[in-house]
């Protein structure tokens, strides 16, 4: 099977983690790298042209990609998550407007400091969150 439009690395990473290039998957992942911003299973769903198929499809796959560290979900108030395609074992944090769900990436990370502090107080297997709420522009007009 050709994968178009996605990167290499992702390919061999899911291959190395026993899951095979299926054609949902591809398309699931041909999807993700098509948004210019995060998108919700919903969304992805759609774009992959799985529709009318139950959602639990799409989130098993993006819950493979999370595995390999090629996903990262982002958490919205409401309990609901955005999830964007990152290059590997990347992360990013973002601003997320609390009514359009419009995400923009913040170009600020604090993870050494914060693990380093963590270390100190005995913690191992370290990760963090860290996502910024408001309301954007458009939406407040």
């Amino acid at each position: 099977m050709s994968v178009t439009n996605i990167d290499p690395e992702i390919i061999r990473l899911l291959k190395g983690s026993g899951a095979r290039m299926t054609q949902k998957r591809q398309r699931i992942l041909e999807a993700l790298s098509s948004f210019d911003r995060p998108a919700t299973a919903e969304e992805v769903r759609e774009r992959a042209g799985l529709a009318p198929s139950d959602l639990v499809t799409v989130y098993r796959n993006l819950e493979a990609f999370q595995k390999v560290q090629i996903l990262q979900r982002l958490p919205l108030e409401n309990g609901t998550h955005l999830f964007e395609l990152t290059a590997p074992g990347e992360h990013y944090h973002h601003l997320i407007c609390r009514h359009c769900h419009k995400a923009e990436r913040l170009d600020v990370c604090l993870s050494k400091s914060m693990e380093a502090k963590a270390k100190a107080k005995g913690f191992s297997q370290i990760s963090h969150l860290l996502e910024v709420y408001g309301v954007c522009e458009d939406c407040r007009a």
